[in-house]
């Protein structure tokens, strides 16, 4: 409501009996709390009421709040009612002025009528269930509001209430962010503005877009997050800072970043975000998680079909026509989660602290020794052969170094809940055999040569991350590595990340491009064709400095004087800008600490996320840079041999 209409509508109640000498301030603050309680007023009429039409009475309890909070009798806040009640309930909604701040916790009068400024309703006071019988007419009260804490971005830690509603005939439960029946939660629409991370909590969506793009910006753990809200935007009273209830934890940051990036996405592929009601919390969206990963592994992120004028280039045809260029860069970078020590093993742990998935459990029957393949003895780790060097194992886990990594591991730069201090240390030795075994006897080491066991104490982790990375920055998409980085599965993951009929790059960099090229060569009556059907230049330093010039691959199928399309127009330096996967490794590894050890489900979850975010910075900076970012919808290829 403007200013000028509030003004209108108090000239209008000067005269009006019971409102004589009644201030401006008076009736402003009286509208602004009635639109507040507009949804408690409905809520308190006969179910078969019209939500269009506004109540002639407030609810008698409804009346005594709004005259104990704005210090007004009840015959005033009747007589402003009777007056005002139409302007009121044309508003669809309101926010305390700077002049009307509630106190911070529920007072006295809030706890008495279980009223407050601060009430969190369903989004529905009608049942939406499609299979009710007869889903016409308010819901009603299931219970009395629920009394939770709001961590919000602009006034701090609040308390404030929570309702919670239900349909008498199917029985659903209508709660503020979801509706819940038989064991299924399922979500409203959109993105509400708080989001309920536990039973009797609630952040503000505003502060976890804040810390998702923290984590984006300066690899922001959430445990790191949740410092940051407590120190420097709670805004709590000396007394309340150590109260449980007013700290937003770990587990509060991680699982609002996960309910609001699936609401994001359910939004934006206009679906509903379903999730089981019952069960762990820690545990209620791994499935949602999954589907969404799995989805994101198939089809890439939403700037897979990205178009801009850096990463591909334009050639006027002399026929009328135009041709395109584009250009793609992979690159590995060595962050890793933990997964089975089975070599290429891409099954599942069932925490990040096994070593084995389900398939491979009866590897903890045998020796941790590499090549032993004896049987550990009870209560150990090594068999009777090698007792030697799990006793130099055991030994350097309580040895100075140990505690010196602990703590270089508790000062890193960026410090996580996800490597403490006190998780374990995982490390392989190797012990050197001495000639007369006075060290350690190895029946399976040959008597002359390599003389050393190696014990694999410690858990497996995946190799790496590949990113596949346009020269603009986009990051089209990215694969995990278990094992090792290899040119098969480079190629591997090139084909599956370009299934759809013209969508695979024109031209491919990757540091390893002549071994790459190679190896489709030597597989070419496999049926394999990449290398005909791609360009793969190599980096110019790789080519002088790197492989002799007899080498047929660097100096004539991979030489980058054979692309001229790629070579800008002074014939010096790179169109396109190919250390673009380098340079988003370097933001990339900034993650290493934080996904460490997490779960497969959360690692893939959380660094899709962070590249969608990324994404999204990336695209605004080529708008203003005048790149004209699009998506590749019927872009024409060049199709010049590349086979020669």
């Amino acid at each position: 409501m403007t200013m000028s209409t509030l003004e209108l509508l108090f000239e209008s109640l000067k005269n009006t009996p019971g409102l004589l000498g009644i201030s401006l301030s008076t009736v402003n603050n009286f509208v602004r709390l009635a639109a507040i309680l507009k949804t408690a007023i409905l809520l308190r009429q006969v179910r078969t009421w019209n939500a269009a039409v506004a109540p002639a009475i407030l609810p008698p309890h409804i009346l005594s709040f709004i005259a104990g909070r704005l210090s007004l009798s009840e015959t005033t806040v009747r007589a402003l009612w009777d007056s005002l009640n139409q302007e009121i309930w044309s508003r669809e909604g309101a926010v305390l002025d700077d002049g009307m701040v509630p106190p911070s916790t529920l007072d006295a009068l809030s706890s008495k009528f279980w009223l407050c400024e601060r009430m969190l309703f369903p989004t529905t006071q009608v049942c939406t269930n499609s299979q009710c019988i007869n889903p016409e007419g308010l819901l009603r009260w299931k219970e009395e509001p629920k009394k939770v804490v709001l961590f919000t971005m602009a006034d701090g830690v609040q308390e404030g209430l929570a309702v919670s509603l239900h349909c008498h005939k199917c029985k659903t439960v209508y709660f503020p962010n979801y509706s819940a029946r038989d064991e299924i939660r399922q979500y409203y629409g959109g993105v509400p503005a708080f989001i309920q991370v536990s039973d009797h909590s609630y952040v503000e969506h505003h502060v976890l877009e804040h810390f998702a793009m923290l984590s984006v910006l300066s690899w922001t753990s959430a445990t790191n997050a949740a410092h940051i809200y407590h120190e420097s935007l709670s805004k709590l009273e000396r007394s309340q800072r150590n109260e449980p209830r007013f700290r937003l934890r770990t587990e509060h940051v991680w699982d609002g970043f996960v309910a609001l990036a699936l609401l994001r996405d359910a939004e934006l592929h206009a679906t509903i975000l379903q999730v089981p009601h019952g069960g762990i919390q820690k545990n209620r969206y791994t499935d949602a998680m999954r589907l969404r990963n799995e989805r994101i592994r198939r089809s890439g992120q939403p700037e897979y079909a990205h178009w801009c004028t850096k990463c591909h280039r334009r050639f006027d045809q002399p026929d009328g026509t135009t041709k395109y260029v584009d250009c793609l860069i992979t690159d590995g970078i060595s962050i890793g989660r933990p997964c089975c020590g089975v070599a290429h093993c891409t099954g599942e742990l069932r925490t990040p602290r096994d070593h084995w998935c389900d398939a491979h459990q009866e590897q903890a029957r045998w020796c941790v020794i590499v090549g032993c393949a004896e049987e550990r003895r009870q209560d150990h780790r090594t068999c009777a052969h090698h007792a030697a060097v799990e006793d130099h194992y055991d030994a350097t886990g309580k040895a100075m170094f140990t505690l010196r990594t602990r703590l270089q591991r508790a000062q890193v730069s960026h410090p996580t809940d996800a490597v403490s201090p006190d998780a374990p240390i995982d490390n392989d030795i190797e012990v050197e055999i001495l000639d007369n075994g006075a060290t350690v006897e190895c029946p399976e080491k040959p008597e002359t040569g390599i003389r050393t066991a190696r014990g694999k104490f410690g858990r497996n982790f995946t190799h790496n991350e590949q990113l596949l990375v346009r020269p603009c920055g986009m990051i089209q998409g990215r694969e995990t590595f278990f094992g090792s980085e290899t040119v098969p599965q480079v190629v591997d993951m090139l084909k599956k990340k370009h299934l759809m009929p013209g969508s695979m790059p024109r031209i491919v960099c990757y540091d390893n491009n002549c071994g790459l090229y190679k190896w489709c060569a030597a597989h070419a009556y496999e049926g394999e064709a990449l290398h005909l059907k791609v360009g793969l230049p190599v980096d110019v330093f790789h080519w002088t400095c790197k492989h002799k010039k007899s080498d047929i691959e660097c100096s004539v199928h991979c030489n980058p004087h054979m692309f001229p399309d790629i070579i800008s127009p002074d014939g010096k330096t790179w169109y396109f800008n190919t250390s673009a996967a380098e340079q988003t490794n370097v933001w990339f590894g900034g993650y290493h600490a934080i996904v460490h050890e997490m779960s497969a489900d959360k690692y893939d979850f959380f660094l899709d996320e962070m590249i969608l975010r990324k994404n999204k910075l990336t695209r605004a900076k080529l708008e203003d840079e005048d790149c004209f970012p699009g998506y590749n919808e019927d872009l024409q290829f060049a199709t010049t041999d590349v086979s020669s």
